[in-house]
């Protein structure tokens, strides 16, 4: 009994100890693991002031923390997304098929489309590799066997991640857009929203189809919101498009803004061919328009605004074909 009341205290003492290391523990890794938090769900939501706020945060306070897979992954994907010059060693050190995938996406971004297909070939017959087979083949303009392979049904598409099948329903929304099938479109651009509503890709192909479908006060609407998005890279596709649009809208200002944009962007020159055939063609100046498309064309015009310029090439043809014909007849006629 009296050995009993003697360790009481003692144990008293180690609990106590105890409490109070637990306690210092608590005040120390608390504020780390709720910073945490906030960045898993800001990146999750595509809150990317958000993500760089408590990465800032973190790299100051969280130590050892930094060195955890979640905070390395979410600014490698910070950097993806934001543009980075020095990425590509970075993910280049990862063999995982997640990290090489997202090398795989930052080639297609840079239109380094050798170097994407060595990437790729590392993936032979996964979900994952069809779904960066269809990108590769969408970024060359082959948009009907993109689509072929993005809607295999043998495929488990299933078994990728949300972002993952998110980019394939948005990959198909871009593909059935150039071929013009509009209910395919915005079916999958639903599909893709319904998986991740915040996606700010989603956003970007629905502006998209605005100016596809020449809705141009909602497509107006929409660059607002994408402009707002002030993190955002300068993209070649979503300059030239807003460009269409500021002509369209008669939009000298906006117009001459995206021009300055493309002029520094790798292949601008393309692209700004493109815009002054769109601008010619407004005008009414056939034969001006066609020898411009045709110089984008030949300087390596891709993806959706290749297919549209191709298409404008034939309607443009079939147009003179129709002028020369009603021009013989209107001589016969005379005669």
């Amino acid at each position: 009994m009296l050995k009993r009341r003697k360790r009481s205290p003692r144990r008293r003492r180690q609990t106590t100890f105890f409490l109070i290391v637990m306690l210092i523990i608590m005040i120390i890794i608390g504020p780390i693991l709720w910073h945490m938090e906030r960045l898993r769900e800001a990146d999750s939501n595509y809150n990317v002031h958000e993500v760089q706020a408590q990465l800032q945060w973190l790299d100051v306070h969280g130590g050892l923390f930094n060195r955890l897979e979640l905070i390395k992954d979410v600014k490698l994907r910070l950097e993806l997304n934001v543009g980075s010059k020095d990425l590509e060693p970075k993910l280049a050190e990862y063999q995982d098929k997640k990290h090489r995938f997202w090398l795989l996406l930052l080639y297609l971004q840079e239109g380094k489309l050798t170097a994407a297909q060595n990437v790729l070939v590392q993936f032979v017959n996964t979900p994952l590799g069809q779904l960066g087979q269809g990108l590769m083949l969408l970024s060359k303009g082959d948009v009907d066997e993109s689509r072929r392979l993005l809607v295999e049904k043998e495929i488990d598409w299933n078994s990728l991640t949300l972002k993952e099948q998110s980019l394939r329903h948005l990959t198909l929304a871009q593909a059935a857009m150039m071929l013009g099938d509009d209910q395919s479109t915005l079916a999958d651009l639903k599909a893709a929203q319904e998986l991740e509503p915040n996606n700010p890709a989603c956003l970007s192909v629905e502006f998209d189809v605005a100016i596809r479908q020449g809705q141009w006060a909602k497509a107006l609407e929409l660059s607002r919101l994408i402009d707002a998005q002030t993190w955002r890279p300068k993209n070649m596709l979503y300059e030239t498009k807003k460009a269409v649009l500021a002509i369209h809208e008669n939009n000298v200002e906006g117009l001459s803004a995206s021009l300055s944009a493309l002029k520094v962007l790798p292949q601008g020159e393309t692209y700004i061919y493109y815009l002054n055939a769109i601008q010619a063609l407004d005008q009414g100046q056939l034969q001006e328009g066609k020898d411009l498309l045709k110089r984008a064309l030949n300087n390596g015009l891709d993806g959706g605004l290749k297919a549209d310029a191709q298409k404008a090439l034939e309607q443009i043809t079939l147009r003179q074909k129709a002028d020369q014909v009603l021009q013989v007849v209107a001589g016969g006629n005379i005669d």
